[in-house]
């Protein structure tokens, strides 16, 4: 079978964001040029989420032995004050503070130089007091804004290559990212940033959901442009991740990472 070129793409970028001593590293953006931190929708119907908080009371070390990937859920309907805690807990605004001579908005993920390009959509079913939809989070207001109205979740399915355990799950998170909020800083070498934070924020979301007894699991294949498409994201912004998150099915044994 021959060997995909795709794969030396990859590896071309990987090479070619390389710091080395003898290439000066690429000066950032003038300030005035950078992108703004958090996307809203003007004209979109908001949903206020209560749960903005850490009130989660699981120790640590407990946590991080239950934490697995589910794939084997029971649809059941899920307290809108869980979603809203999820989502705080997970990548809310918790402060602000200087990074560089510019306000931050502080998370509790980290983000590399405080930039925090991503941003999160979600697919509810039967979460209570939420209408079946997609919704942006808004992580500054800490309330949702309707993108989609009705039920996704089979249409996420199929977007997903077919991961039909989508299906009996509440909430489908998608996470996407601005690229230049973090490479107007750190050119080149901030595309890569921008997957370790992906990778700090997926953690959270599984941490926080495994912490109030639900279960995570993560999807990293989809068809890019279509699911972009779905969202209906602007054309800056592209899909990095998916968490699921639901309630596990009670005879559900250990099967996955």
């Amino acid at each position: 079978m021959a060997r995909s070129k795709e794969a030396d793409v990859a590896r071309l970028y990987h090479l070619q964001s390389f710091h080395v001593r003898s290439r000066p590293l690429e000066p950032p953006f003038d300030r005035d040029l950078h992108p703004l931190r958090f996307r809203t929708y003007a004209g979109a119907t908001r949903t206020p989420l209560p749960g903005r908080d850490f009130a989660i009371d699981a120790p640590l070390g407990a946590v991080l032995e239950r934490r697995r990937s589910h794939r084997e859920f029971a649809l059941r309907p899920m307290p809108v004050e869980t979603l809203g805690r999820l989502l705080h807990a997970s990548y809310g605004v918790r402060g602000t503070r200087k990074i560089d001579e510019e306000w931050s908005c502080d998370r509790p993920a980290p983000s590399a130089g405080g930039r925090y390009p991503l941003e999160i959509y979600v697919a509810t079913q039967a979460v209570e007091g939420i209408p079946d939809g997609v919704y942006h989070y808004d992580a500054r207001a800490h309330e949702l804004e309707l993108r989609r109205e009705g039920l996704a979740h089979a249409a996420l399915a199929d977007l997903t290559l077919g991961q039909d355990m989508i299906m009996n799950t509440n909430v489908v998170v998608i996470i996407t990212a601005v690229p230049f909020r973090t490479m107007c800083k750190y050119g080149q070498r901030g595309y890569r940033f921008l997957w370790l934070d992906a990778g700090h924020l997926g953690q959270n979301l599984y941490l926080v959901a495994t912490a109030m007894d639900l279960g995570p699991v993560a999807i990293g294949g989809f068809y890019d442009e279509e699911l972009k498409g779905f969202l209906a994201l602007p054309a800056e912004e592209d899909t990095m991740y998916v968490v699921c998150v639901g309630q596990p099915a009670p005879a559900e044994g250990r099967n996955g990472p």
